[in-house]
């Protein structure tokens, strides 16, 4: 009974130090890799500053990258239902959600700056530190480095937004694309009737829109159509640059474009997947439900489980491996020769 207790206790401990560290192959490199997410909550946004600095946010979570952990950092709303989180730098960071609530990073905190609109905001993009913008239900919003402040918007439902300059950004959503030309924003034509959840802009001549299972280009003259081989929703679309990016989107889906065609890559979650953000070719970031945050190593995509979900799974392996130890030593006693056959 004893020895059975030390074998459960010292397997537990095994799988407990793999959930700390685990150490994940990269091109020919052993590179120790954080296996855990700080929540379970529905993260909405991933933005990165840079490889070691980076945040997420969700319906209740603001979660911080330092280089090695993810980890919950205070929050100025308990239920902030944040949508989406746009950094200028590592002390310069905005995050937009329900209600019109606005809240702003200066390095040190999280605080609450003054909103124009209870509307419910869907997507931030700053131009700098003193030009910014957001979009949402029936609302659009600018940053001038004061204050927030109400812009004529010539439709409804705008669920995305991507400047490339002061004078140049593009926003999505139900059935429509619009576009900023440093005076106003107007209504662009768009290849289709259907809906778009996100916009990335890789230059005034090069950009991507995707939603429910289909992508479109702007090539600087029109958007156009994209065979997309996705079967599911896209949520979200980021380019590293013109011939490499990235799509995910519903049940996991994660789509890569590379120059000339967009392709499915093998996803390692079944989790909705609502953001993805690319530090470079070879580092990146998507998020989702549950507290789902994957890594791209430059390989493949790497899942980071929430602690209760993993200690879950790792426990039930624990006891899966005792039982079969036992069965084994079951089977050997079994078969051992009685004495009557000696």
């Amino acid at each position: 009974m004893r020895k059975a207790l030390i074998v459960k206790s010292s397997l537990l401990l095994a799988m407990f130090m793999l959930c700390v560290h685990v150490p994940i192959v990269r091109a020919g490199d052993v590179v120790p890799l954080e296996w855990t997410s700080p929540t379970t909550d529905f993260l909405h946004s991933v933005d990165m500053v840079s490889a070691d600095d980076g945040w997420a946010v969700g319906l209740e979570a603001i979660i911080h990258w330092d280089g090695t952990d993810w980890s919950n950092v205070t929050s100025p709303y308990p239920y902030g239902g944040f949508t989406d989180v746009c950094m200028v730098s590592a002390d310069d960071g905005w995050a937009v959600g329900g209600a019109g609530r606005i809240i702003h990073w200066n390095g040190t905190a999280w605080s609450i700056v003054t909103s124009p609109t209870a509307r419910s905001l869907w997507s931030v993009d700053m131009v700098s530190a003193d030009d910014g913008w957001a979009v949402g239900q029936d609302v659009i919003i600018h940053w001038n480095g004061t204050a927030w402040s109400i812009v004529a918007s010539p439709t409804k439902g705008l669920l995305s937004v991507c400047m490339v300059s002061a004078d140049d950004g593009w926003g999505v959503g139900y059935d429509t694309i619009i576009h900023w030309n440093g005076t106003a924003w107007s209504n662009a034509t768009s290849p289709t009737t259907a809906d778009f959840v996100s916009v990335f802009m890789v230059s005034a001549d090069d950009g991507w829109a995707v939603g429910p299972s289909r992508a479109i280009h702007w090539n600087g003259t029109a958007w156009s159509n994209a065979t997309n081989p996705a079967t599911m929703g896209l949520y979200s679309v980021c380019m590293v640059g013109a011939d490499d990016g990235w799509a995910v989107g519903g049940y996991g889906e994660i789509q890569h474009w590379d120059g000339t065609d967009w392709s499915q890559v093998t996803s390692p979650t079944t989790e909705h997947l609502w953001s993805v953000c690319m530090v470079s070719a070879d580092d990146g970031w998507a998020v989702g439900e549950s507290g789902t945050i994957l890594r791209w190593t430059g390989t493949v995509w790497v899942p980071e489980f929430p602690t209760v979900i993993l200690m879950a799974l790792l426990i039930s392996l624990a006891l899966g491996a005792v039982t079969l130890a036992k069965k084994a030593k079951k089977r050997e006693r079994t078969s051992l020769p009685s004495k009557a056959q000696l």
